[in-house]
């Protein structure tokens, strides 16, 4: 990401459990949930 570039805020409401999963999962990987999520969606665009 450009440091430059101007950053969007995004809300995603999640059930309970799912959320829960992600946020144990991505603290025992040192990451954030934002950052992991990015990931996700650059991935999800690369296909389209």
């Amino acid at each position: 990401m450009d440091r430059n570039e101007k950053i969007k805020q995004l809300t995603l409401r999640l059930p309970e459990r799912i959320h829960r999963e992600f946020k144990v999962n991505t603290a025992r990987e040192g990451r954030s949930m934002g950052e992991v999520a990015m990931e996700l969606i650059k991935d999800y665009l690369k296909d389209k």
